[in-house]
């Protein structure tokens, strides 16, 4: 199981819009960057890991890379996918991010316990509703 904080921290970057919308995390499609006020003990964790890079920190705006991206959507999706068809996390030792594909598992997991699904919820991995596609970042 993966904490609380981490879960929220890798679901914002799966939540990111290019254009920042309602102050969350703004992803930039040309440099593969991510921006925002993040959790440092987090974000230091998995740069040490070598799963971020941190490009810049200045006056708690914090810009990362995540390394091996395409792997990380991936498996991020695979897990959102394996969940909705009722399936466990099992499949996770098959994927290419077993990680990632467990952080969208649970984050899959966690939404549908909720009473009401939060209205036009974008999220990489999710269907858009305005769309009905599956949402790709």
């Amino acid at each position: 199981m993966i904490s609380k904080k981490v879960r929220e921290f890798f679901v914002s970057l799966m939540e990111a819009r290019v254009d920042g919308e309602a102050g969350g995390v703004c992803y930039d499609p040309e440099t593969e960057q991510y921006t925002g006020v993040f959790n440092p003990s987090v974000v230091n964790k998995f740069i040490d890991e070598g799963v971020l890079e941190l490009v810049s920190n200045d006056g708690g705006l914090t810009i990362i890379l995540l390394n091996n991206r395409g792997d990380f959507l991936s498996g991020f999706a695979s897990g959102v996918s394996e969940a909705k068809l009722g399936r466990d996390q099992y499949y996770a030792d098959y994927n290419a991010n077993p990680f990632a594909f467990s952080v969208g598992y649970e984050h899959y997991q966690q939404l549908s316990k909720k009473k009401r699904p939060v209205p036009g919820y974008l999220c990489h991995g999710f269907v858009d509703e305005q769309t009905g596609e599956i949402h790709k970042q």
